[in-house]
């Protein structure tokens, strides 16, 4: 199992390193040729006459109906493709008649410039969010239409669609698992990557989802995410924490790999995952949760997430 679980956990880091030194990501986001007689309702109709760039994709898999699709877009040249608003078309093939547009918006992390820590930093700063609506399992081709100066650009990938997620889905109930609880330096150091630790560790994940408030749990592990986005994500997250406060919600860091009283952190395996994240049955990084206060997922977020998404699905929660 550990093969599998690294080149899944590797996707994103491959694909961003690769994609930002001008040599695109075809791994990541394997490209669908455009048939020039493909139907204008088409993804190919649609993406006619645009140039290629790289869309990179920020999630493992998407569920059937209704969900958040993550990603970056990358020039040929190895740039990343900043603000604008993509349309997002999706179809089983390039010929088929495409779903869409869904509209996307652009993202900027912005509390790793708040909180200064050890974690490695993504060469991408920001990041694409449309809201897809995808009716069966399968293959989907997912192809994004930007403007890169005055030109049209599309870069698409496939992505797998399922009906049943490896990850808790939305409407489920959050797992009920104790998590490491600290609140000195010195054990919360044993228990989180992140140098200095951040501090939520106070409450168990089991005692929050029953103490009568919403919770934001976030999986990660910052100074070995092989993504990059767990230092950024876990910011963004510790950013509403500091805005929302512990008295109205509780907000949990799980860490993937313990670092333990010596203070050295395991191979990252999946051998070596916390028994949270073992529970929860993660095999990529990071997963933030919003759960509410009988303890059922109203939002989760695979990959890059900001502090304002994680706000708009908190903030309805709140007391």
């Amino acid at each position: 199992m550990v093969a599998p679980f690294l080149s899944i956990k590797r996707w994103w880091l491959v694909c961003t390193t690769v994609a930002l030194t001008a040599a695109g990501c075809t791994a990541a986001s394997p490209r669908i040729s455009i048939t020039p007689t493909a139907p204008s309702d088409s993804i190919g109709g649609v993406a006619r006459g645009a140039i290629p760039i790289s869309l990179l994709q920020a999630q493992s898999e998407l569920t059937v109906g209704k969900n958040l699709f993550s990603f970056g877009l990358v020039t040929g040249s190895g740039q990343l493709i900043q603000g604008g608003t993509p349309d997002v078309y999706a179809a089983r093939d390039t010929t088929s008649k495409a779903l869409g547009p869904f509209r996307a918006t652009f993202y900027r992390f912005t509390a790793d410039q708040q909180f200064k820590d050890n974690a490695p930093k993504s060469p991408l700063t920001g990041f694409y969010v449309a809201n897809v609506d995808l009716p069966t399992a399968g293959n989907w081709d997912l192809t994004a239409i930007a403007m890169v100066g005055s030109q049209k650009a599309a870069g698409n990938g496939l992505m797998k669609v399922v009906t049943t997620p490896a990850a808790p889905a939305v409407g489920s109930k959050a797992i009920s698992v104790k998590t490491p609880v600290a609140t000195t330096l010195g054990t919360m150091k044993e228990i989180d990557t992140r140098d200095p630790p951040d501090t939520m560790h106070y409450i168990s994940l089991d005692k929050a989802i029953t103490n009568g408030k919403p919770t934001v749990v976030v999986f990660s592990t910052p100074l070995l995410c092989t993504s990059r986005m767990c230092g950024p994500v876990t910011d963004e997250v510790y950013s509403v924490f500091f805005r929302i406060g512990k008295q109205r919600a509780n907000f949990i860091h799980v860490e993937e790999f313990l670092p333990g009283p010596k203070l050295q952190p395991p191979p990252p395996t999946e051998a070596n995952q916390s028994p949270p994240f073992k529970a929860w049955h993660l095999l990529t990084e990071p997963w933030v949760f919003v759960i509410d206060r009988h303890g059922f997922i109203r939002e989760r977020f695979e990959g890059p997430v900001v502090a304002s998404q994680i706000e708009a699905a908190l903030t309805p929660l709140l007391s």
